[in-house]
């Protein structure tokens, strides 16, 4: 058992959510899972639900930023980032899945460079962190058919979560060069986190939850950008989803046996979006600031252009932020290639300007 950390799951919240916004709870159930990583605890694997766009990979990514600036849990920050279909397409050929193990020691070896003595890769290899992307794809059933590739993909990856032995090609640092040992690594300590959106299964869950009640419940109000109140359509699938549904959709009871924790990540709201255009590392609005730049152009937005474009996307719910871009692209595009040409470029104290008014988002929205 690993001695205890200077840090709590409540510190851990508090530093992730620097880079996530609107997935408080999500976060919560991610925060416990770390603090059980770095204790050892027995149970701690997690499995993310949520459409497109809700954080998934961001919260993936926040993890990897909390390990690489906090100090004192050096041993537990190898993580590496595969996709399922890789380890589908690798266990369907009768090739060795040993890829998930051989990308930690890449990976350790990466942070160690020449300190990556033979025992230190031990220890940063076997108390490692992997993240499976669209861990959806590899359901056991598609269309009502077995699919092979997908249960023995789910089969691979089971066996790794089971305090399996695995044989690893460790690389390490010794006399001044690198060598190589095949050498046995246990998976007890390894925290797994998968995610997917999972997009069949909402449907599978609502077509089941509204053949009985009906659909008229899942009305109800909720916030617009400026706060307004908007009557929109709800079906939050984390109120009605069951282990079974998660069976029927084709996950395997053995597989999902190895998650001790299912996260439901929730759909954005417009205030959530409005600060995701604005505010988050990567965001959209200042790198089209920057790129007017570069035409020697001043680019600003009105509040209520703003509030209108996380309107709009706020009601394309299942792709989460990426609706952002969806929305936001049909109204810059046209700008980007010939800004002067629009017309709205106007010159004020020397400088050139060019405003997004709420005006100029509704002369970019299809007919209708």
């Amino acid at each position: 058992m690993a001695s205890e950390p200077s840090i709590t799951p409540k510190q851990i919240l508090a530093d992730m959510s620097q880079d996530v916004i609107g997935q408080d709870q999500a976060l919560q159930d991610m925060s416990v899972a770390i603090f059980k990583h770095l204790i050892e605890h027995s149970s701690r694997n997690v499995l993310m639900i949520g459409n497109s766009g809700t954080g998934k990979t961001t919260i993936m990514r926040s993890v990897e930023r909390f390990f690489s600036q906090t100090e004192g849990f050096e041993k537990y920050s190898t993580i590496i980032r595969i996709n399922a279909n890789l380890v589908a397409d690798l266990a369907s050929s009768g090739k060795q899945t040993n890829i998930v193990m051989d990308r930690l020691a890449h990976q350790a070896a990466n942070i160690l460079g020449e300190k990556a003595d033979l025992e230190t890769m031990q220890t940063y290899v076997s108390h490692g962190i992997v993240c499976v992307d669209e861990v959806d794809k590899i359901r056991s059933v598609v269309g009502g058919e077995p699919n092979v590739k997908g249960i023995v993909a789910q089969d691979s990856l089971l066996t790794l979560m089971e305090n399996e032995n695995v044989q690893v090609e460790l690389p390490y640092f010794e006399a001044g060069s690198w060598h190589s040992l095949k050498t046995t690594i246990n998976t007890e300590h390894v925290l797994f986190v998968a995610g997917g959106a999972f997009e069949e299964l909402y449907d599978l869950v609502y077509n089941r939850v509204t053949k009985k009640s009906g659909s008229d419940k899942f009305w109800r109000l909720e916030p617009r950008a400026d706060g307004s109140l908007d009557r929109r359509f709800i079906f939050n699938l984390a109120l009605y989803m069951t282990q079974e549904d998660m069976f029927q959709y084709g996950m395997t009871p053995q597989f999902l046996s190895r998650f001790d924790s299912v996260v439901m990540l929730t759909d954005l709201s417009a205030p959530d979006l409005t600060r995701i255009f604005r505010n988050t590392q990567g965001a959209i609005w200042p790198a089209s600031v920057d790129y007017f730049k570069h035409a020697g152009i001043t680019l600003t937005i009105t509040e209520e252009a703003t509030f209108l474009i996380a309107d709009l996307a706020a009601r394309k719910n299942r792709l989460g932020a990426r609706a952002l871009r969806e929305v936001f692209g049909t109204i810059v595009k046209r700008l980007e290639f010939d800004p002067y040409a629009t017309g709205l470029v106007r010159e004020q104290e020397g400088q050139q300007l060019l405003e997004i008014t709420k005006e100029v988002v509704e002369a970019s929205l299809p007919p209708g």
